[in-house]
């Protein structure tokens, strides 16, 4: 709290004032991230956006990590922590994570109609499965993976995606 005084020139009682204390500070936190994690997705939910929009998204969320030096999405690695106990912030993390899935599941369902997909990809399993991709390619690129092959990576995912007539829920094989 001394820092956020000190950075803001906002009074420590008027902090506690208008968020009730550090947890309140930290849901409204969480509240704004997830306001901007919803503005990111924009892109995506485009009538015409399919698979390239969806890899070029992955790849900017990857970037963006790397260029602020940061380990992953606050949702997910609050998720981790112990505050997820707090209703409210377990609210917030289940939420934004949600919005993201059904964004990548719409955008996954347009492929399939345009053919783009096997009809045998069921979205919400693949949409699941490429959230997972993503953050776990957050985490490589943490514990020392080059870019190039934490591009590598991806570029397999999405090519295992393109594979068609696949038995498998996600289309891989």
């Amino acid at each position: 709290m001394a820092e956020l005084v000190e950075a803001t020139g906002v009074q420590r009682q008027s902090l506690y004032n208008a968020f009730q204390d550090k947890q309140g500070l930290f849901v409204a936190v969480l509240n704004r991230y997830e306001q901007l994690l919803k503005e990111s997705l924009t892109p995506l939910l485009r009538d015409d956006a399919e698979l390239p929009e969806l890899r070029q998204y992955m790849e900017g969320v990857l970037q963006l990590q790397a260029d602020r030096d940061v380990g992953g999405c606050l949702l997910v690695q609050t998720s981790f922590g112990v505050g997820v106990s707090d209703p409210r912030v377990r609210s917030v993390v289940e939420a934004g994570a949600s919005a993201i899935r059904a964004c990548f599941a719409d955008l996954i369902r347009r492929s399939v109609a345009s053919g783009r997909l096997s009809r045998e990809v069921v979205p919400e399993a693949c949409a699941d499965y490429l959230f997972a991709v993503l953050n776990g390619l957050s985490a490589l690129a943490r514990t020392g993976a080059k870019k190039d092959h934490v591009s590598g990576v991806l570029a397999h995912t999405f090519a295992t995606l393109g594979v068609a007539q696949s038995k498998t829920p996600m289309g891989g094989g």
